[in-house]
């Protein structure tokens, strides 16, 4: 065996051997200075096992934030296996706040199902359309196999010039390596001799991983479970030579699947169960005349159920019920696999006088169920579990991959803020404090799913059939999204922790429109656009917006302004004060200006990233500049129908704030009555001298801290609750 010499777990670490491999390279200059409380010894920041959606997801959001990373993968090549093909809304807004290029790919390469069709035997009992999100512009998932997913994520990924993805590399062991160190205060005595006054002990800690790679050949094992869904590990090889490097990180991120090495090395519970449900999974080519631009369902006479997901081009993922089977019924089946003859005949007797004909296979596997969850996701705040390594459960609703994607999107930035000093290491708590309740809510999802897409009687059969076919007439009448949960996941939410803070005095509860944890609601806003007659009266200003080629008012997303990882977004809900308060918008630029320019000298920002779309040349430029922790944007109710304005009409004030930067205190105009401000739980007219409220949204665009009103005493308490969670 070709091996390194592993370094001891006690003392100061070695150098890595050296090795053409990248880990040994140092990180690019415009890296962040590494936590003072870690080893200088680091070959990465942060180690991420398993390249699979949500290590690449990780990957790329510390790569916009500037924090370099490596990923190992043991296959040589990605998966020709479809995986999970579905991304539901709240995902599509992730990728899109992530990197919009990559949004884009996705979205161009993607096929959207507007509705879902439920057969019973050969008839069609029901096409249910999902109503549009009142409060996101994504409603219907986008279908793109997970292969495709990964290319794209890994282009995206490797592009930033500071992440890279190392394939052939097995990890094989992981552990927290922790070092005192005695630290000694000196003064100087009166005589000029310098004397020891203080001893102090200060614990240093790393993650120290070993890694592997064949030789010749690849690292898979020979007796590897090929049924999908299975969470055992796999047996080894003693016939093969490896390469060994031992690789020290800042942080490892865990994304290696349910059968997780990490998991298993670090001794951590994974309980749960495995159904006795069997399924088979196909990917392939198609000839049908079942509808190929719709997600459907079909009840077949034979007791057995079939969902068929279009890809595109014909290509389709079929998932089909393959009855109840005790797990020494499965074992006892020989082969493994299902063959091509048994999925055929099975297909046929389920799709019933239905025609489906099977052109060619992509793959073709049996998936056994598992609803499991780890105990925890994290280990000693340097190790943490992510996707399908912290939690498993059945492929009912799509909620897998897109689970696993938002693990990362609150993982990543926490990180980030970590080894860039802005927040202390317990910052890191959270990420299991508001995940394990998410992973327990999407298990019981999927399971209540799975159960109401199989055969379960004669009576539930008939139950379902009835319920579906009156769906279509009630979902009219229902929002998409706003419950807990949901398949569109725009409705998970956060509860109050260390990071999610209710007011100390005002009393807003937890189910109101925003409340702390919930996923900030997103609308349609006009950026207010200074007139160029600035002796014209305020109230004429306020209400004069830019129109655009079509004759119709520019507009943006709130979204759109919110698409810069890691960054910590202010919004004012100013009502109508702005258009009728005279003295408010000094007293407001007053407050926008100071305290940006103290949190800036607090906690400079984060560098080598301007934009979310920064290219990698901008990120590697010594010229670019770094993006700032907070940016502050103020939304006024004010609309063209607005009437009451007493101001003095040369007041240029606002004038002067609408021709800002984004962040940076510009005005939008929420057009709809008030609609964005209803939406965040605050009304759109002010009373006297108040009125109006100021939400923090955490760079996940979850809601941290809200307070009424926006006085100079809100704002005092903005900054405290800054100073409660970051480094002072």
């Amino acid at each position: 065996m070709a091996s390194e010499s592993l370094p001891s777990s006690s003392g100061s670490p070695a150098s890595p051997a050296s090795s053409s491999s990248s880990f040994t390279q140092p990180p690019p200059p415009h890296s962040p200075s590494l936590n003072a409380t870690t080893s200088s010894n680091i070959d990465i920041p942060v180690l991420i096992s398993g390249a699979g959606p949500t290590g690449l997801m990780a990957g790329l959001l510390l790569a916009k934030m500037g924090i370099p990373s490596r990923i190992i993968e043991r296959d040589m090549a990605p998966t020709l296996d479809s995986r999970a093909i579905g991304t539901h809304a709240r995902t599509i807004e992730i990728f899109k706040l992530t990197d919009k290029a990559f949004y884009e790919e996705v979205g161009g390469q993607s096929w959207k199902s507007e509705s879902m069709r439920f057969y019973f035997g050969s008839s069609l009992v029901a096409d249910i359309k999902p109503n549009p999100s009142k409060d996101s512009e994504f409603h219907v998932p986008w279908m793109l196999a997970q292969t495709e997913t990964v290319k794209i994520l890994t282009e995206a990924y490797e592009k930033t010039g500071i992440g890279k993805v190392e394939r052939g590399w097995e990890l094989l062991d992981t552990k927290v390596v922790e070092q005192e160190q005695e630290q000694v205060e000196h003064q100087q005595a009166e005589d000029g001799t310098t004397q020891d006054m203080k001893t102090t002990t200060a614990t240093t800690s790393w993650v120290e991983t070993t890694m592997r790679r064949a030789i010749e050949g690849s690292n898979k094992r020979k007796g590897e479970s090929v049924v999908l869904g299975t969470v055992d590990m796999a047996g080894e090889d003693k016939d093969k030579d490896y390469e060994v490097k031992v690789v020290r990180s800042e942080y490892l991120i865990a994304s290696d699947g349910g059968r997780s090495t990490v998991r298993h090395r670090l001794n951590i519970p994974f309980p749960g169960r495995t159904r006795d449900n069997n399924f088979i999974l196909f990917d392939g080519h198609v000839e049908t005349d079942l509808s190929n631009t719709h997600i459907t369902f079909i009840n077949g006479d034979n007791c057995r159920s079939v969902g068929m997901f279009p890809i595109r081009d014909n290509r389709v993922r079929l998932m089909l019920d393959d009855g109840i089977l005790t797990q020494e019924q499965f074992n006892a089946r020989e082969p493994k696999t299902p063959t091509k003859e048994y999925f055929e005949n099975l297909l046929q007797e389920t799709l019933g006088t239905l025609k489906l004909k099977v052109l060619s296979y992509n793959w073709l596997a049996y998936y056994r169920v598992n609803e499991r969850r780890s105990a925890k996701f994290a280990h000693k705040r340097r190790i943490f579990l992510a996707g399908d390594a912290a939690h498993c459960h059945s492929p009912a609703g799509g909620q897998g991959m897109n689970t696993g994607l938002q693990d990362s999107y609150n993982l990543a930035w926490k990180i980030a803020l970590v080894l860039n000093g802005t927040a202390p290491q317990s910052l890191l708590d959270s990420y299991s404090e508001e995940r394990i309740p998410i992973a327990d809510e999407i298990i019981k999802l999927s399971a209540k799913t799975l159960e109401n897409g199989v055969y379960r009687g004669w009576l539930s059969s008939n139950m379902k059939r009835m319920m579906l076919s009156i769906t279509p007439f009630l979902t009219r009448y229902l929002p998409n999204g706003r419950s807990r949960p949901s398949f569109s996941m725009l409705g998970l939410r956060y509860h109050e922790n260390s990071i999610n803070k209710a007011h100390k005095s005002q009393h807003y509860s937890v189910t109101g429109p925003a409340s702390i944890g919930q996923r900030a609601p997103d609308d349609i806003l006009v950026p207010f656009t200074a007139p160029a007659d600035t002796s014209m009266p305020r109230s004429e200003s306020l209400t004069e917006l830019e129109d655009d080629s079509t004759g119709q008012p520019a507009t943006t997303r709130l979204y759109e302004l919110l698409a810069f990882p890691g960054v910590f977004h202010i919004l004012i809900f100013a009502a109508d004060r702005l258009a009728k308060d005279k003295d408010f918008d000094s007293s407001l630029v007053k407050d926008v200006d100071h305290y940006q320019r103290v949190w800036l000298s607090r906690w400079p920002g984060l560098r080598g990233v301007l934009e979310s779309n920064a290219s990698s040349e901008a990120m590697s430029s010594k010229k670019t500049k770094s993006t700032p922790q907070f940016m502050v944007h103020v939304i006024s109710s004010a609309t063209p129908s607005s009437s009451s304005f007493d101001s003095d009409p040369h007041e240029t004030t606002t004038t002067a704030m609408a021709d800002r930067a984004a962040g940076f205190g510009k005005i939008y105009v929420d057009r709809e009555g008030g609609r964005l401000h209803e939406r965040y739980g605050f009304v759109g007219v002010s009373t006297r001298k108040s009125g109006g409220g100021i939400v923090i949204l955490r760079p996940d665009t979850h809601i941290a801290f809200r307070v009424s009103n926006v006085d100079s005493a809100a704002w005092v308490e903005v900054d405290e609750y800054f100073e409660s969670i970051l480094v002072k």
